[in-house]
């Protein structure tokens, strides 16, 4: 048969590919990141023990307890003393790990930093911190008093995963003192439960998402469009103003924290640094976007006495 004849194939390339890394747990995905309803850290820890089918209590025990005091050992233990020394502290300190504030699990901390560190190691993810306040710790903005003391949520939010068949979660958008208002469905959070009357504690330790903490009703409801924004009038409008506002600095966080002029904090001092809110307000009156504002307040350090002053 002539060479011309042969029909050609493609060639196979043998050499194996190289897996991934292996994480301890399921390597779940944070819903949002990088969008104004980022998912928050206690409502990814709740989604995480419930995939390893646990709870939340066990979960902590089991797997976030031991990493979590493992630094704190001293060097050069036997392994049966860093055993007893581990089971030890978690004896002491356990409760720790249960405390069940926002300030706990979202702020800007040492604390914080150490439990994100081991959700990494343990599902092997890097955008875990997106889920706090971590990366705004270098901004020259002032966080004390930020969170909610309860949970508050938008029924309208509930009701649309739940119809849509996709998970039910925490906002990190939610936990923010700020925020009263929901950017989507233009109304105004909830914060009792429409059948008992009490209000949702922030970290849940059984239970699941979008119910009642007490009687297990469903917080989730149809609501009738347009919002409330028609009819309340100046103060409304400001506060989904504050409310999209966080959105957008949620959303850029991922970016903003490689941005060096955010993150320059030379020469301020935390008491002439602006509230969160009095920064909004001030984004508010100059018309500009919260990622703007915190640009200038990068660039010109004496910003933050006119933002401090003009609130």
């Amino acid at each position: 048969m002539p060479i011309e004849t042969y029909e050609s194939y493609q060639s196979w390339d043998f050499s194996s590919d190289i897996l991934p890394e292996r994480s301890i747990l399921y390597s779940l995905e944070p819903i949002g990141v990088g969008t104004p309803l980022v998912e928050s850290l206690n409502s990814y820890l709740i989604r995480l023990a419930s995939i390893h089918k646990t709870n939340v209590w066990d979960f902590i025990h089991n797997y976030i307890a031991p990493l979590f005091f493992l630094n704190q050992l001293p060097k050069r233990l036997s392994q049966k003393d860093a055993v007893d020394s581990v089971m030890w502290q978690l004896h002491r300190e356990l409760d720790i790990l249960m405390r069940p504030d926002a300030e706990f699990w979202l702020d800007k901390t040492k604390h914080v930093s150490q439990v994100v560190r081991v959700l990494e190691i343990l599902t092997g993810r890097k955008d875990i911190r997106y889920l706090t306040l971590l990366p705004w710790q270098t901004w020259r903005i002032s966080f004390n008093n930020i969170f909610n003391t309860e949970q508050p949520w938008c029924v309208a939010c509930y009701q649309e995963w739940r119809y849509s068949n996709t998970p039910v979660y925490q906002p990190l958008l939610w936990a923010l003192e700020t925020v009263t208002v929901c950017p989507y469905h233009q109304r105004y959070l909830q914060l009792y439960c429409l059948y008992c009357r009490l209000s949702q504690p922030f970290f849940k330790r059984h239970g699941s998402e979008g119910k009642c903490f007490y009687c297990g009703a469903w917080l989730g409801r149809f609501v009738d469009l347009p919002s409330y924004s028609q009819t309340i009038g100046q103060k409304f409008d400001l506060e989904l103003w504050f409310a999209q506002a966080v959105g957008k600095l949620l959303a850029a966080t991922p970016e903003l924290d490689k941005n060096s002029l955010i993150q320059d904090t030379q020469v301020t001092s935390p008491r002439r640094k602006p509230t969160l809110k009095q920064f909004l307000r001030w984004c508010y009156r100059l018309e500009i976007s919260p990622v703007q504002g915190l640009s200038l307040l990068g660039i010109k350090s004496s910003n933050t006495s006119t933002v401090t002053n003009r609130t």
